[in-house]
Parts: structure tokens; C-alpha cells; sequence
């Protein structure tokens, strides 16, 4: 993606959201491509650092007790990253209504690039595109 990202820019160049004219120019190589592959290797020791140091860092406890098939568990609790769709379908009591939330919450992303009516690009000024999203 960095590099795709990089290539884009390079090819295309970088857009105005402000709508801001300025004569200044920036050129891609050194700025931009040096404060990229900053960004990229500083998330990728950060990566490093917990996936080889503290594998169990975003582990919930209640998932590292030893399975007894004996015993039904009080509450089972998901991942960190499937919270937000357990608190959905927890929420509505209607299993249908529950997945259809869940779905609905997905497909709300879909549809938030129809509400930018704006010449202007920054969501600086469009507070109800900053709502939703």
C-alpha cells in the first residue's frame, strides 16, 4: 500500500482539500518520499515490536483459561476487533434486527462519499460528514 501510495503520488501528484491557492510547490523526491518511508518503517518496528515481545499484548484473559468441557463459561467475551459487532447484536434483541444492524453499519461506509456535495474536499468544513463518520 506504501508503495502503491507512493506511486500514486508521484504520478498524480498531491491534491488542494482546502481549495487554498498557493504557488509553493513541494517536490515529491526528497520531502515526500523520505517522510513516507519514515512513517512506513516507525509502524513497521512498532509491528515488530509487539507481534515478537508481547504476542498476547491485545488477548483478552477470560480467552486464556483452560478449556473444561465440563463447565459452561459465565460469559464468553470476542476478540478486541469483533467488539464493535458483539455490542450490535447484544444490543438489538431480534436476531435478524441484530445481524441487519451489523450489516448496516458496514454499508454506512459505502455511502458516506454521496454526502460530499461540496466543492471543497476537507471534512474541516463539513460537520454533518464528520458525524457520521
Amino acid at each position: 500500500m506504501v508503495l502503491l501510495h507512493l506511486l500514486l503520488l508521484h504520478r498524480v501528484g498531491s491534491n488542494n482539500p482546502l481549495g487554498i491557492i498557493n504557488n509553493k510547490v513541494i517536490n515529491f523526491y526528497p520531502y515526500f518520499y523520505i517522510k513516507d518511508l519514515f512513517a512506513f518503517f516507525s509502524i513497521f518496528f512498532m509491528f515488530l515490536i509487539v507481534v515478537c515481545y508481547y504476542p498476547n499484548l491485545f488477548g483478552h484473559p477470560d480467552n486464556y483459561i483452560i478449556a473444561n468441557s465440563m463447565v459452561t463459561p459465565a460469559h464468553i467475551v470476542p476478540e478486541w476487533y469483533f467488539l464493535p459487532f458483539y455490542a450490535i447484536l447484544r444490543s438489538v434483541p431480534d436476531k435478524l434486527g441484530g445481524v441487519l444492524a451489523m450489516g448496516g453499519s458496514i454499508i454506512l461506509f459505502y455511502f458516506l462519499p454521496l454526502f460530499n456535495c461540496y466543492l471543497i474536499r476537507s471534512t474541516f468544513f463539513k460537520p454533518f460528514y464528520n458525524i457520521l463518520y
